[in-house]
């Protein structure tokens, strides 16, 4: 059966194998790293640029990492050849936020504008601490390892003024010299 994804986000990626059996690493990104699995189905994308549907049989959780088996897969050499593929779910499987809440996925590449309307560049990456999230502001998306960021704390009213998603603007209260 071939799947579409229309608005594909990735939640995952199959790291190296794990043992002689064709079981591999799972890494998630999702903030609880189990969560991955509320989420269903899951899809990579092949080698031909189709969706293939994931069909795990078993997973457990290890350290780092999730340990999982997936359906027919039993052999390291075969399990070898889904290693650093992403994991794919489809957008409108993520749960609806209410007003003012957004996906990361959402924030990443908006440009960020002061309150006078000075360009700061746009959100590259954020940064998630204990206090509050962190919006690192690149010059260009493709920026991201330039060495002259800025680091924005993601503070509601305070600092971020106003989301336009519409848009693709966020405007903060921010000093260009910071």
């Amino acid at each position: 059966m071939i799947h579409k994804l229309y608005n594909p986000v990735i939640v995952g990626k199959i790291g190296s194998t794990y043992g002689i059996f064709g079981w591999l690493k799972l890494y998630s990104f999702t903030r609880k790293r189990t969560d991955i699995f509320s989420y269903q189905p899951l899809f990579i994308k092949s080698i031909n640029n189709n969706w293939k549907k994931l069909e795990i049989s078993y997973w457990k959780f290890s350290r780092n990492y999730i340990i999982l088996k997936i359906n027919n897969i039993n052999s390291k050499e075969n399990a070898k050849l889904l290693t650093n593929y992403y994991v794919f779910i489809d957008k409108k499987q993520l749960p609806l936020l209410n007003n003012n809440e957004y996906y990361w996925l959402d924030i990443i590449g908006l440009t960020v504008m002061n309150t006078k309307n000075y360009l700061l560049g746009v959100v590259s990456d954020i940064i998630e601490t204990k206090a509050n999230d962190v919006l690192v502001i690149s010059k260009n998306i493709s920026d991201y390892f330039n060495i002259y960021k800025r680091f924005i704390p993601y503070l509601q009213n305070e600092i971020i003024k106003e989301i336009d998603i519409k848009n693709r603007i966020i405007t903060v209260l921010w000093d260009p010299n910071y």
